[in-house]
């Protein structure tokens, strides 16, 4: 993202992951991506605003974030989400690395792989929510 405060709290949200994990910063990381999602709704970009809402609305619904890194390539039968491929590792170090990747592509939301992967971890937490 362009804006300064965005990229402070990315940058933040990056560092309290990687210390700290998801678990014992939770609070702090639903509050940091709420107000990441004003930034977001200011610059006017659905995509980042949705991927924010439904990444921390994900969090406290779960306690954890279990939506993988999206895959490379689409399997068949799953080319709209990851979820039912296999058993998914919802370890905590599982779980980090997949929120620190969504977290690092936020900060260039419009490059146009990041764009795409923006949209298909939304997919996958849309449909980890119905499923779940």
């Amino acid at each position: 993202m362009e804006n300064k405060e965005a990229t402070t709290i990315l940058n933040k949200l990056i560092k309290e992951v990687e210390s700290f994990g998801i678990s014992i910063k939770k609070d702090s990381i639903i509050e940091d991506l709420k107000k990441l999602r004003e930034i977001a709704l200011k610059e006017e970009n659905p995509r980042m605003v949705k991927a924010t809402r439904l990444t921390y609305e994900h969090i406290e619904a779960n306690d954890g974030f279990y939506i993988p890194i999206p895959a490379d390539e689409p399997i068949d039968g799953f080319e709209d989400s990851n979820l039912g491929q296999e058993e998914p590792d919802n370890s905590e170090e599982a779980q980090k690395e997949s929120l620190l990747y969504l977290l690092s592509i936020m900060k260039d939301p419009t490059n146009k792989i990041n764009h795409m992967e923006l949209k298909e971890y939304n997919d996958m937490m849309k449909n980890y929510a119905e499923l779940y």
